[in-house]
């Protein structure tokens, strides 16, 4: 009987421990871990699993009804053993770890675009739009102050300014300003066009217009342009041009700026770090010139071309002082300055006085090509000078001018020997003879409305240093 008891009882502490097991996880779900309820399915085995120690009771017989006396109480001891197995489960589902990762690729992460046709604006915010307008995109954009806009595929139109986040590929127009990331059409303003990133295409504006990227077409301003990057096309601008890398035109009526320039500037002041091409100017600046240069001033640290101006300033050209004398008996000093291959000369000549002759004055200007062969060299000048009899103030009635043909023999860098010959027309306005002149015979003498014209040819010799 004793066993028998014993028997029933461990059966009823089983089914009051699996009931107990089965009803906990009811009150105790926690709600931020559904899934891991549903686990301890396997936990009502655990006592199930305890059912071969059944027979060990039996000599534990007064201790049987502790269980079920205790009935209602196991229920926080299952908890407690089962919550390790619960929480050692979240690592191998690796949930916790995963979700501020998913976050984080989130925010990373941006939004779709959205595509809307047409937009009415006020104000960014107050249209059609709404708020999270830097991700709509636009085929029309109408703003009665501004509008912002994502990307635009077609026309942004607005009184004060248009912006484009990403890129406008159409026109922009705008009274006061257009700014895009990268544009791919036409940005047109009375104030500011701004391309943060590439420009493929052209700005038009009165006041700036500033491609911060690559440049792909023409700058056109009234006051200022500014390609940032890389740049191909035209630069036009009544005040300033600027570009650090350019290939193709920088015209303005007051300053171009390349640090780099394949092509031509075109303007009153012309300044190039490397230059291969043309500047055209009256003070045109160079580091190193390929090409030509046209202006009033010219100046280059090393040039490859034709340097053709009334002031030449070439690192590697020719900076001399010639001193000749003439057939005129009469004995000239010049600076010349040019390129390698041109050359202006600014002349002082003087012949004493005689018994029969007055003293005379002759300042003079001249333009000559530069042909070096080795150790010899030949020019061809041509000279302009007028003569003064008396004092070298005093006004002039006679104009000379002079074709001159030398070759010359240069041992060293500053020191040359040259002689030639030279063609010469003096020219009278007062219609009287110049004394002197005819040192190898009068020459050819013509008159025509009280002018004298003289025609003769002549000879000098001389050096330079």
């Amino acid at each position: 009987m004793k066993l028998e008891r014993s028997v029933c009882a461990g059966v009823m502490a089983a089914l009051v421990s699996f009931s107990a097991g089965a009803q906990q996880p009811a009150p105790e779900s926690p709600p931020s871990a559904p899934v891991e309820v549903s686990q301890p399915a396997p936990a009502p085995q655990a006592p199930v699993q305890q059912a071969p120690a059944q027979d060990a009771p039996v000599q534990q017989a007064p201790a049987q009804d502790a269980p079920v006396q205790q009935a209602p109480a196991p229920q926080p001891d299952p908890v407690q053993p089962r919550a390790p197995v619960q929480e050692a489960s979240v690592p191998q589902q690796a949930s916790v770890p995963q979700a501020p990762v998913q976050e984080a690729v989130a925010q990373r992460t941006p939004e779709k675009e959205v595509r809307i046709p047409v937009s009415l604006a006020l104000l960014p915010g107050l249209s059609n739009n709404g708020f999270d307008s830097g991700n709509v995109v636009n085929s029309l954009a109408i703003g009665i102050i501004t509008t912002h806009v994502g990307r635009v595929d077609g026309l942004a139109v607005a009184m004060l300014g248009n912006w484009v986040d990403r890129e406008l590929s159409g026109a922009s127009l705008a009274l006061g300003g257009n700014y895009a990331g990268q544009v791919k059409g036409t940005q047109m303003a009375l104030g500011l066009n701004v391309a943060g990133g590439s420009m493929h295409g052209w700005q038009a504006s009165l006041g700036v217009n500033v491609a911060a990227g690559e440049m792909v077409g023409a700058q056109l301003s009234s006051g200022l342009n500014i390609a940032a990057g890389k740049a191909w096309g035209l630069q036009a601008a009544t005040w300033l041009n600027l570009a650090p890398d350019l290939v193709g035109v920088q015209a303005s009526s007051g300053l171009n700026l390349a640090r780099r320039l394949e092509g031509a500037q075109l303007s009153l002041l012309n300044v190039g770090g490397d230059v291969s091409g043309a500047q055209v100017g009256l003070l045109n600046i160079a580091g190193r010139m390929k090409g030509v240069q046209l202006g009033l001033i010219n100046v280059a640290g090393e040039a490859e071309g034709l340097n053709l101006g009334l002031l030449n300033f070439v690192g590697n050209g020719q900076h001399h002082v010639q001193v000749w004398y003439s057939d005129m008996a009469m004995t000239n000093v010049a600076l010349k300055l040019g390129g390698r291959y041109f050359h202006t000369l600014f002349t002082v000549g003087l012949r004493p006085s005689r018994a029969t002759q007055q003293r005379l004055w002759a300042a003079g200007l001249g333009l000559g090509a530069h042909i070096p062969a080795g150790l010899l060299f030949f020019d061809v000048d041509a000279l302009a000078s007028s003569l003064h009899e008396g004092r070298f103030i005093d006004s002039s009635q006679h104009l000379l001018t002079q074709l001159r043909l030398v070759a010359g023999f240069q041992p060293v860098r500053h020191f040359a020997l040259f002689g030639g010959v030279t063609a010469n027309t003096l020219l009278s306005f007062n219609g009287e003879e110049l004394e002197g002149m005819d040192r190898f015979g009068e020459g050819q003498v013509f008159h025509s409305n009280g002018a004298r014209v003289q025609v003769w040819p002549g000879l000098v010799a001389g050096l330079q240093i």
